[in-house]
């Protein structure tokens, strides 16, 4: 049992650390880079391929140019990407931050570029790692109200939006300027030596474990180890060219390590040496998930490329496969530079990219030594065997979880492994299904964007004077023809593509405005809105719509359905304290339809509730109607305010009777109407009441 609930603790421990935004922000934001790597290697494959044919020298320096230059802007494309994922999480304009991020990078290379040095060690650096400081410190500017430049209502959303990341960029910009330049006051961060010199490879074997060691370490971490450690790779670079130089020169080859070694003999199949791991799962497990994820694998690993094992397996923040993940290239590499020492293999002497396909980068790399590619099969076979326990383990626990013994039942639960694999995530089905679930939602949303989006509003009549006392704000939308759509089957799909929250701001901001509009012309009616769970789930959302709703000083109230308070519950404490505090009220909408209506009277400072439909239309039966005046009484005793929803006859008005005062809505008054005719109604239903002068339950 111990050992149990430290695996379930340790898996818990590495899921969140799986699920931290700054990680995912890095992991998938490079994804995004893999087709520019790719591109930018074919350059360089075809550049070493074109000296090797003999072609015009200006053909292959053409070649290799074009990968120089893709590669140059490297560091600008990560800010961008990881700058992107970030105002995604941040609920931030995505391109404006992204190219604020990008502008970093030009300033962190301009005020490094006196310092060769710390430029080369540090611009990529700070492009991975600037956006996790300045997207949150943007997102905290851009909610304060000095920052923003343009009014909610002046102009469109992203007109808006770009201009009110005007500020909080100017102000990161200007942090970052201020603390490079007190970095640079500091001799050891301006004049610094690279972390690894040409003289450190006098020790190969030492310089070759830390290469590899830390490559996998922070792979395994969710980080591109040839991004972190890019300066570290450029040294390895540099042996190469001098050992070109060497050869062209007639003397002995100086470096044995350098990154034709590493990318030829230690990284088969991209960090890790993962495709000795793709050749254990195919030739000795029998987990058919494993297995079709390493046939999908298999391609991509010819050319050193491994992203779809390293998030599908996964090997990231996988403790099963640490181990092996960094002891393979560790021990590809020790071999490899005792072959090239020994004169078995020649060293490398050729630049050969990273993405080259596996065999042939090892005979370029050497200049056609076929012994070099002899070298790569003998790794890739005994990586395969290093892998093998491992891969063994993880299917012979599998087995041992297959069956689970209730000693109190004198039972055995089998198939608990296998029933658990028909619902385990297969990365290449799901792939294909989040894809048709993405082009499924983006079809909707975009069907959305050509609907006309319009408020209208139901009036509330007090049952006791007969006047107009408010109304509910009700989203309402026509499509390209003016036919009306279920406002259900919207929000349905709004909420699918997770735009209930801007769908609030907007709801709130419309009624804001409509209070201001009959405010101008002499009227005035408190409003109340609806508000969903993923605007109250968050603390940022929901200051958002507290400054929206400041600006109509506590006219324009808030309701919710009971499971939308099925969050955090400090978050919506905090919301209706400050609504109370604006002077606003607060609902619970369709009361007793949940789960736990009690439990948020006493959780939350309710003002009133809103009794269901259901309710009202179940008065007819014996116990539909005890139920209907239960609830009425335990208003009364709480002092709640009550509003009864969808009465549509004189017969169930009549059998709404409390000694509070019951606030009606429902077609028996009026159904929802344009905010033009509000103030119409309001006058006429006044005028009926003074010419009538009698309560409404008397007849």
């Amino acid at each position: 049992m111990p050992k149990t609930l430290f695996r379930l603790f340790f898996t818990h421990r590495l899921a969140a650390l799986a699920g931290a935004e700054s990680l995912r922000a890095i992991r998938e934001g490079l994804l995004w880079l893999l087709p520019c790597l790719l591109v930018s290697a074919s350059f360089l494959i075809l550049a070493q391929c074109a000296r090797a044919l003999g072609l015009p020298v200006q053909v292959s320096e053409m070649f290799a140019g074009l990968h120089t230059q893709i590669n140059s802007v490297l560091p600008l494309l990560v800010a961008t990407s990881i700058g992107y994922m970030l105002a995604i999480r941040y609920r931030l304009p995505q391109l404006p931050v992204a190219l604020l991020c990008l502008a970093h990078v030009v300033i962190a290379s301009y005020l490094l570029r006196d310092y060769p040095l710390a430029a080369a060690t540090f611009v990529l650096f700070i492009a991975i790692a600037s956006p996790l400081v300045t997207v949150p410190i943007i997102a905290w500017l851009h909610r304060r109200r000095w920052t923003r430049l343009v009014h909610e209502d002046l102009v469109g959303y992203n007109l808006k939006g770009t201009i009110n990341m005007v500020l909080p960029g100017a102000v990161t910009v200007l942090l970052l300027v201020c603390v490079l330049q007190l970095l640079l006051q500091i001799p050891q961060f301006a004049y610094m030596q690279q972390p690894m010199s040409l003289g450190s490879l006098d020790s190969p074997y030492r310089s070759a474990a830390l290469l590899t060691s830390a490559n996998s370490i922070l792979w395994f971490f969710g980080i591109h180890g040839s991004y972190a450690m890019q300066p570290l790779f450029d040294v390895m670079d540099q042996a190469v060219a001098m050992n070109a130089s060497d050869l062209a020169a007639g003397q002995p080859v100086r470096f044995a390590l350098n990154s034709g070694l590493l990318g030829c003999f230690a990284f088969i199949g991209g960090s890790g040496g993962s495709l000795a791991l793709v050749l254990a799962i195919l030739l000795f497990s029998r987990n058919q998930s494993m297995r079709l994820l390493a046939v999908a694998s298999l391609p991509l690993s010819l050319f050193n490329v491994n992203e779809l094992l390293l998030f599908g397996l996964p090997i990231i923040l996988n403790p099963r496969l640490l181990v092996p993940f960094v002891l393979v290239p560790m021990v590809n590499a020790t071999l490899a530079l005792g072959a090239v020492q020994l004169g078995w293999v020649a060293p490398s002497v050729a630049t050969v990219p990273f993405t080259a396909p596996v065999l042939l980068n090892a005979y370029l790399s050497t200049q056609g030594d076929w012994g070099a590619v002899l070298l790569q099969v003998v790794l890739l076979g005994l990586g395969t065997v290093i892998y093998v326990p491992y891969v063994r383990a993880i299917q012979r626990q599998s087995a041992e979880n297959a069956k689970v013994y209730l000693r109190t039942f004198d039972t055995t639960f089998h198939g608990l492994e296998e029933k658990g694999r028909l619902f385990e995530l297969d990365p290449v089905v799901a792939s294909y299904k989040a894809a048709a679930l993405r082009a499924h939602a983006f079809s909707r949303v975009q069907q959305l964007s050509e609907y006309e989006f319009h408020l209208e509003y139901q009036p509330q009549v007090s049952q006791r004077t007969g006047l107009c006392t408010g109304c509910e704000a009700l989203l309402r939308a026509r499509d390209r023809g003016g036919s009306e759509q279920s406002p259900w089957e919207l929000l349905q799909w709004l909420g699918q593509a997770k735009l209930m929250a801007d769908v609030d701001f907007w709801v709130a901001s419309q009624a804001v405005r409509q209070h201001l509009s009959w405010q101008k012309s002499g009227f005035e009616l408190p409003i109340t809105i609806n508000i969903s769970g993923a605007t109250l789930a968050s603390a940022e959302h929901s200051e958002r719509l507290l400054e929206i709703l400041a600006r109509a000083q506590g006219r324009v109230s808030v309701e919710v359905t009971e499971d939308a308070l099925v969050g955090d519950v400090l978050i919506t404490q905090r919301l209706i304290g400050k609504l109370h505090a604006m002077g606003a009220r607060f609902y619970i909408d369709d009361f007793g339809t949940g789960f736990s209506a009690l439990s948020y009277l006493h959780q939350f400072a309710v003002d009133s509730i809103k009794i269901d439909r259901s309710f009202v239309l179940a008065q007819h039966e014996a116990k539909g109607a005890q139920v209907l005046n239960g609830l009425l009484r335990f208003c009364e005793t709480l002092d709640l305010g009550v509003v009864v929803e969808g009465v549509e006859t004189r017969e169930q008005l009549d059998f709404l009777q409390s000694s509070s005062e019951l606030i009606i809505q429902g077609w028996y008054f009026s159904k929802a109407l344009p905010a033009a005719q509000i103030p119409q109604f309001v006058i006429d239903t006044a005028q009926r009441v003074q010419a009538t002068r009698r309560p409404l339950t008397e007849g």
